[in-house]
């Protein structure tokens, strides 16, 4: 079965190692067919629905039933058989087309299909998903994701909040990378105020932090209680300390004047945890890490897989690194 999923603008990377890494959650054999402007076609044996419960920087999955050009689909459709009676056809422009080119579109498609069934504008049975790229690209919708619930849990709605903190998107894409599955352990030995523990939760993964600040401690485990995360395991321990073997590791370790470093340089901090991460992997796990500059990439001796600057805040890139224990 091949999945139709139009990816959000934080980081177009990004989204698309998410899209692919959580294809692989589900089943390990889903292979990239076609990337193109903010949209990935995936083939994978899992229903489409299980991609809009877990990915973030994502707008809406769809079972794909066509890309080319604009004849090819016009012929296509007039032989399509929806599985409903009442449909409807939206169009998102992904590149630079102009409005009008969308709108005839839609007229088109959906002139071809009302010979057949209703149109219903409000709450249609099918909707046929139509992103327009470099080519043309067409999915009947699954669904859209939730995103209104990832700026519901944005670090001022916690009870304990932190100005320095990840966009739930982002924090929910860095656990996504790393390939942990539901009930499998992945560890944030800079856990902060939990917003990257709490996106872990979430899906049904083990927990473990960590923090040499007792007041983020006792906040972490204050936020991930508020959000139904039930006697979460988080110490106040440094980094060097950690050695139960865990699955994977995604963290957002310090990197600056107005971050607690205990008064450690950032590469000697960011070297004894890049150490720790080797040391606890389990053999193929990954470690997602995100890094003030790329030069400290360096520091590792494991496999680095991804490198990806994303602009986290409107003066602030960061890189997001996926590195793996060889």
């Amino acid at each position: 079965m091949k999945h139709l999923v139009e990816l959000s603008g934080e980081s177009e990377e990004l989204a698309r190692a998410e899209a692919l890494s959580v294809s692989r959650i589900i089943d390990p054999e889903a292979s990239l067919i076609k990337s193109d402007i903010r949209s990935v076609i995936i083939d994978g044996d899992f229903d489409t629905s299980q991609l809009t419960e877990r990915i973030a920087l994502a707008w809406s999955a769809s079972h794909h039933i066509f890309s080319g050009q604009e004849k090819e689909l016009v012929s296509m459709i007039e032989t399509i058989e929806l599985s409903g009676n009442t449909f409807r056809v939206k169009t998102k422009r992904l590149g630079n087309q102009s409005p009008d080119k969308g709108q005839s579109l839609s007229g088109k498609i959906g002139q071809i299909l009302a010979c057949r069934y209703k149109v219903d504008l409000d709450n249609p049975e099918v909707e046929v998903r139509i992103l327009m790229a470099n080519k043309i690209h067409a999915g009947i919708l699954i669904g859209e994701i939730d995103r209104s619930s990832f700026e519901a849990r944005k670090s001022e709605h916690r009870p304990f909040s932190h100005p320095i903190s990840l966009h739930p998107r982002l924090a929910r894409a860095l656990v996504n990378i790393t390939g942990i599955k539901p009930s499998q352990t992945l560890l944030d030995p800079f856990c902060g105020t939990s917003g990257i523990l709490l996106e872990a939760g979430l899906i049904g993964c083990r927990i473990l932090g960590g923090d040499i600040d007792q007041r983020m401690v006792d906040g972490s485990i204050e936020n991930l209680k508020h959000y139904g995360i039930n006697e979460p395991d988080i110490r106040k321990i440094d980094i060097s300390n950690w050695s139960e073997q865990v699955d994977a590791i995604a963290t957002d370790p310090p990197y600056g004047r107005s971050a607690s470093t205990g008064k450690e340089e950032i590469e000697s901090l960011y070297k004894r945890a890049f150490e720790m991460s080797q040391s606890i992997l389990k053999p193929g796990g990954k470690l997602a890490i995100v890094l003030p500059d790329e030069k400290h990439a360096e520091l590792s001796s494991m496999e680095l897989e991804m490198i990806q600057p994303v602009r986290v805040h409107r003066s602030l890139t960061r890189y997001f690194c996926l590195f793996r224990k060889i």
